[in-house]
């Protein structure tokens, strides 16, 4: 882990600390007032409860907007650093024939494609969510598009591994100020795979059972 991560660690200390003397606070003058037999209410005591509930909900707000919320431009250099990884694909026997890579269909409650794909040594599993399979002339989908891709140098990989190769992208937060109170300095920001194949016929799509009417 990052070292500066432990800003946000503090952070959320913090936050958890503001919401035990809170309630703590809040908890110790109502039982003086119990004691005092004060049983009606209290607008200076409804006030200290107040304040210290919106100091606690903004100390919430803060490190949640940090930690969960706060969006970051994969073109941002001084936020993310971005790698580029290029291999073949290597064809494999289903069925009795050979393909570049293999498709599954999620079910109702997980519509996703699963997809399958095999390099030098290793295969490789991976959903829709962060990944397209491109046939045709060109390297680039629309999907695809959406990342901050070198078309120069899909073009020539292209070329390269004759429309036949796996390039994956992977972002990873930097140890920044801003990325440490979120805790995330170090960890990957997003990755994303292009299955590059010639056309759809070394494209294996999974039989999916017909549905009952």
């Amino acid at each position: 882990m990052a070292l500066v991560n432990i800003l946000g660690i503090a952070l959320w200390l913090v936050v958890l600390g503001c919401l035990w003397f809170a309630l703590h606070n809040i908890r110790t003058r109502r039982l003086k007032r119990l004691v005092h037999r004060q049983y009606g209410f209290n607008g200076k005591d409804f006030g200290k409860s107040t304040v210290l509930m919106l100091v606690f909900l903004a100390l919430l707000g803060t490190a949640s907007y940090f930690t969960f919320f706060r969006d970051v431009d994969l073109e941002d250099e001084n936020a993310v650093s971005v790698k580029y990884d290029y291999e073949p694909l290597v064809m494999t026997p289903i069925g009795g024939k050979f393909y570049d890579v293999k498709v599954e269909n999620g079910n109702g409650k997980q519509p996703l494609q699963h997809y399958t794909y095999w390099v030098k040594g290793a295969r490789y599993q991976i959903t829709s969510n962060n990944a397209t399979i491109v046939a045709g002339p060109h390297p680039l989908s629309v999907a695809a598009s959406n990342y901050p891709w070198s078309k120069k140098e899909l073009a020539h990989y292209d070329k390269k591994y004759e429309q036949t190769f796996a390039a994956t992208l992977k972002a990873t937060y930097k140890p920044t100020l801003l990325n440490g109170l979120g805790i995330r300095a170090g960890r990957t920001a997003r990755h994303f795979t292009i299955i590059r194949v010639p056309n759809s016929s070394v494209i294996y799509m999974k039989p999916v059972k017909p549905i009952k009417d």
